[in-house]
């Protein structure tokens, strides 16, 4: 697993948490109020914690080929998650079904 690195711009500063190979690492979050430093490492049950604008998110590393990530929208962060099988079936009857 070679490393990677994501770059998301927050209000208040720049995160940056990077994840990769199984050496450890650091992901340093810039933030509305200070600076948090998530320690990387053992990718089995990793978590990053970010400050964001009125609160906490969590970015959860973990296996690298289900890695969720954080992209900015219209006013704060989004924490993307897979969608489940259920939740797809629902959108794919409800488009056949009209």
């Amino acid at each position: 697993m070679e490393a990677e690195k994501r770059v998301t711009e927050a209000e208040g500063g720049i995160t940056e948490p990077e994840a990769g190979n199984m050496e450890a690492e650091e992901g340093v979050t810039e933030a509305e109020g200070g600076v948090t430093e998530p320690e990387a490492g053992n990718m089995e049950a990793e978590e990053g914690i970010m400050e964001a604008e009125g609160g906490v998110m969590e970015l959860e590393a973990g296996n690298m080929e289900v890695e969720e990530g954080v992209t900015e929208v219209e006013g704060g962060l989004h924490k993307q998650k897979p969608v489940s099988c259920w939740e797809m079936h629902n959108v794919v009857e409800s488009t056949w079904t009209g």
